[in-house]
């Protein structure tokens, strides 16, 4: 990662009581049970059908992976009593260009509780503040109204529209594409 300051140890990030920290093997349970949500599916790039497997890999050498490879950002967020209530991170990092995007989702029982807003916003300040990426992008497809206010309340810029970028369940989907960057 050129000009970019990686850390060796994935850190655990505060986020207004919320806690942003490495996956875990034993958060496959919570993960598995989110991810059979219809929603999450819809929105999402996560497999349909999403089986146990998917969630053990997640949770254990795919999120390790990306981390030491340095492709992929992924944290558990849990609540004060340790629930885990979503998945935040960075995703479609491009070091070279000092882009990367927040890619998200939010268990059904944790919706409309502030959650993916202070969770989104500890992930991009530690991208743009902490590792030094010069732009933090969200898209979200043009349906997808709850994850355009997210993008809207944190201080995103809504850019413009990137039609047909997505790849929904069978279909094309069109993608509003907000912007964060260092100087904003």
């Amino acid at each position: 990662m050129t000009d970019l300051r990686w850390p060796s140890a994935q850190p655990t990030l505060d986020a207004s009581g919320l806690t942003l920290r490495p996956w875990r093997p034993s958060d496959a349970d919570a993960v598995y049970a989110a991810c059979q949500d219809t929603e999450i599916a819809r929105w999402t790039t996560v497999p349909s059908p999403y089986e146990r497997a998917h969630a053990e890999s997640y949770v254990g050498p795919a999120s390790t992976g990306a981390w030491l490879n340095k492709t992929a950002a992924n944290f558990a967020v849990v609540d004060p009593d340790g629930t885990v209530v979503g998945s935040f991170g960075l995703v479609r990092m491009t070091p070279s260009q000092g882009v990367a995007e927040v890619g998200y989702w939010v268990a059904p029982g944790a919706r409309r509780r502030g959650v993916a807003v202070c969770a989104a916003a500890a992930v991009t300040q530690w991208a743009l503040r902490d590792v030094g990426f010069a732009r933090v992008e969200i898209l979200a497809a043009v349906g997808n109204a709850g994850s355009r206010r997210v993008a809207e309340r944190i201080g995103f810029t809504l850019e413009g529209v990137l039609r047909s970028a997505g790849a929904g369940r069978g279909e094309r989907l069109d993608l509003a594409i907000y912007s964060r960057i260092a100087t904003d």
